[in-house]
């Protein structure tokens, strides 16, 4: 299997890969090792789309822990430059941490509470959702939805929000901000509390 080519769909024809600092940097350690992404999966624990995701530059900004375990299996250091390229990239508000996770892979998603954002394949939100303790919880209970799964739910973004009042008026922002292209944020959609 080609290294970027969809866990979905063996059959597909190849996307242009998005860029990211960690996903060149990924991709090029495990063509240097010889390795699959699901052999790298299976050393780490990390489900083969959250290293697809990575890999494909759909997910920018991992969580440290998902990096330090890609790290350790590789027996790599991660630069300092990219690094410092994430950092920048996941702190666009001071004091608030922005993260990209998979969805599917429970492992990647953060135990604290915040504004999440699910999107599709091509990218577009589907979702917008909070928890003011931890996301985590919240992403495992839309996991037995109907609509959770590939193509309509592939990689999520979070906002680290401590203030659970904050958490509570930046979802509601987000939802009126993307109207109807949030396909599940609509009006009549029964929301979760």
């Amino acid at each position: 299997m080609n290294i970027l080519e969809s866990p979905t769909s063996a059959d597909a024809p190849e996307a242009e890969t998005e860029h990211s600092a960690f996903g060149d940097w990924l991709r090029a350690q495990i063509e240097k090792k010889g390795l699959s992404i699901a052999a790298l999966a299976e050393k780490t624990g990390i489900t083969y789309t959250g290293i697809w995701n990575i890999v494909r530059g759909n997910t920018v900004s991992p969580r440290k822990e998902t990096r330090d375990k890609l790290a350790a299996v590789l027996n790599e250091l991660i630069p300092p430059a990219i690094e410092a390229e994430i950092a920048s990239q996941a702190m666009p508000l001071p004091g608030l941490e922005w993260v990209d996770f998979t969805p599917t892979d429970l492992e990647t998603v953060p135990q604290v509470g915040g504004v999440y954002v699910f999107y599709d394949i091509t990218d577009r939100p589907v979702y917008v959702g909070k928890s003011s303790n931890n996301v985590r919880v919240r992403v495992k209970d839309h996991q037995t939805r109907f609509w959770f799964k590939s193509p309509l739910v592939v990689r999520g973004s979070f906002l680290a929000v401590p203030d659970p009042d904050l958490c509570l008026k930046i979802e509601t922002i987000l939802i009126k901000f993307l109207g109807k292209h949030a396909l599940l944020n609509s009006k009549g959609v029964v929301r979760d509390e």
